[in-house]
């Protein structure tokens, strides 16, 4: 009888993108067999390993556990490819955002290139070269470590799963909330203002003994060590703080072993949560900490991190974070100010060593320098978007799309979110979106609102404002990205637009979604050759145009947006979607 469980290398579309196929099952007896790929993965500096499952019959809880705790780490980015319901029924909601789960190589391969990671992957020095990496040979050697499947391995790995995972929950307190006239307390903002209770003793730092001499110590202590090294400047490779304080969040979870981590960050007075990891975000709906709450006069400043217990918080402080299951709080320092807290779950295996304390100090210390320097670069987007605003008045002023820019960016900004516009390019789409007509500036008054059919000469002059306008952007130091929606945003599907005759895909996506957003906007405005249409008119004639001057794709997701418009009542500029604050 052949073997139930086998795995083999793909090729693969990507050099960057590990593949293999796993079919059979994977439960109770193939977990070394995981662990070991994962490890051969890490030692050969493999950072995306595609798993195609479509032929995998079941998924034990053992082995969720193991894909789940790997992702968590950030130190390679995984996907799973064409997975059945029954093999997905243990990879939870919050593990949606660190595992790729696609229905085709072609959708995950580029997925998984997308995925930001909190590491580096750095092959070993005695690796051997491409052509020998984990080849069939050497997978068949690793799952021959398996005993073989097991009939009950899903029942075996469930029951393991759950007496885990079980008491972790039940043991996190409840702390008894107010209640009134017996009902269930009212949702809404906790900011806790009780009276400040007796002054405590300023707080011990948590660590507890270890042996350096141990050698397990010093293969973690060289692990960490790695790790700071090159976290340092990925660090710096962000260009929000959100992505930022992610990457510090996965990368404190998985070098201190805790089981989650939330990052408070200070703003008017309070202290609110900005970004988790291993907690539900409704969780911490609502919830905020007054600056004068938290006593932070009257810590230690050599007290890095502290137990919630033993911190100079109240017990109005206390208790919440020990209902979120937080054991460990740190300040989050920047110049001498308390810019945030960590707060920090209960450790997955023993107390928190002096070793990893010092860690943690060093890797918060790291993170505040690049979230220091990630406000400056905000400061300077603020700037620029002081400027973009005063360009547009202008542009506004010598154009007939006076009020036009706020309906435009606004569905520009839908459609992306709709499409999937790449997160690091989104701020750019929007200045090219806002900033596409500034070539009109020089285009005289006389031809914008004249109220006849333009002559040919005056058409040449309309049909050099794109080049004119991303020649500007270019000079006022623009990105290439917000360049370029500007040179292409009248250019057509069909190749029938200007000033080059662009067609298809070469035209960039951004400027395929504002060439249809801008067209529908001018079809609902007046203009002195014809009226306005509706808005079931101006839909109608996008749809006759699919295919031809419009990319049908994106006329198929502006036509829903749309449609959801008419049925819900409500437009997509009445949502008022932060677009400058991404």
């Amino acid at each position: 009888m052949p073997p139930k469980t086998k795995i083999e290398k793909l090729a693969s579309t990507s050099p960057d993108v590990t593949v293999f196929k796993i079919t059979g099952t994977l439960g109770f007896h193939e977990k070394t067999v995981l662990e070991r790929i994962f490890n051969e993965c890490n030692r050969r500096g493999l950072a995306r390993v595609l798993f195609e499952i479509g032929e995998l019959d079941s998924l034990g809880g053992g082995c969720a556990r193991i894909i789940r705790e790997e992702a968590s780490r950030g130190r390679i980015a995984i996907g799973l490819v064409g997975a059945r319901k029954t093999v997905l029924k243990f990879l939870k909601k919050e593990d949606a955002p660190r595992i790729v789960v696609a229905d085709s190589m072609e959708e995950a391969v580029p997925a998984i290139l997308a995925k930001v990671l909190a590491f580096q992957s750095t092959p070993d020095a005695d690796v051997e070269s491409d052509d020998s990496l984990l080849t069939n040979e050497s997978l068949d050697e690793i799952l021959s470590l398996g005993d073989g499947p097991a009939e009950d391995e899903d029942a075996a790995d469930d029951s393991e799963d759950s007496a885990v995972e079980a008491p972790a929950a039940a043991a996190r307190p409840a702390p008894e909330t107010p209640r009134s006239g017996g009902g269930e307390p009212k949702p809404g903002p906790q900011r806790f203002q009780q009276p400040e209770p007796t002054p405590e003793p300023a707080p011990e730092p948590v660590v507890s003994a270890v042996t350096d001499t141990d050698p397990r110590h010093l293969q973690k202590r060289i692990v960490q060590y790695n790790t700071l090294f090159s976290i340092n400047s990925d660090f710096y490779r962000f260009t929000d703080r959100k992505s930022l304080l992610d990457a510090f969040l996965l990368t404190t979870i998985a070098q201190v072993g805790v089981e989650s981590a939330v990052f408070l960050e200070q703003s008017k007075g309070y202290y609110v949560p900005v970004a988790m990891k291993g907690i539900e975000p409704g969780e911490l709906r609502g919830f905020a900490l007054a600056a004068e709450q938290l006593r932070l006069g009257k810590w230690d400043t050599k007290a890095e991190v502290v137990a919630v217990e033993k911190s100079p918080f109240g017990d109005d402080v206390k208790a919440p974070l020990l209902a979120l299951g937080s054991s460990y709080v740190a300040r989050f320092m920047v110049h001498g100010e308390v810019r945030g807290l960590v707060l920090l779950g209960r450790t997955i295996r023993g107390e928190m060593d002096a070793n990893t304390a010092e860690f943690l100090r060093i890797l918060i210390n790291q993170a505040a320098i690049a979230y220091q320097s990630m406000s400056r670069f905000e400061e300077e987007n603020e700037r620029t978007l002081g400027l973009v605003q005063t360009l547009i008045s202008l542009i506004e002023e010598n154009t007939l799309a006076r009020g036009n820019t706020n309906l435009i960016t606004s569905y520009v900004f839908a459609m992306a979110n709709k499409m999937h516009y790449p997160a690091e390019h989104l701020r750019d789409l929007m200045y090219g979106t806002v900033l596409r007509d500034i070539g009109m500036i020089k285009v005289s008054d006389l031809i914008v609102r004249s109220p006849r059919e333009l002559m040919p000469e005056e058409w040449e002059i309309i049909k050099r404002h794109p080049l004119d306008g991303a020649r500007m952007l270019r000079d006022m130091k623009f990105s290439d990205h917000a360049v370029n929606i500007v040179l292409h945003h009248h250019e057509r599907f069909n190749g029938e637009g200007y000033p080059n005759g662009t067609q298809g895909q070469d035209v960039p996506l951004g400027a395929r979604i504002v060439s249809v957003v801008e067209s529908y906007a001018a079809m609902l405005q007046e203009r002195p050759t014809r009226p306005a249409l509706k808005r079931e008119e101006a839909l109608n004639t996008l749809k006759e145009n699919w295919g031809m001057r419009y990319d049908p794709e994106v006329i198929r997701c502006f036509v829903e947006v749309v449609e959801d418009e008419i049925r819900s009542g409500e437009t997509v500029h009445d949502k008022k979607f932060a677009i400058f604050s991404l």
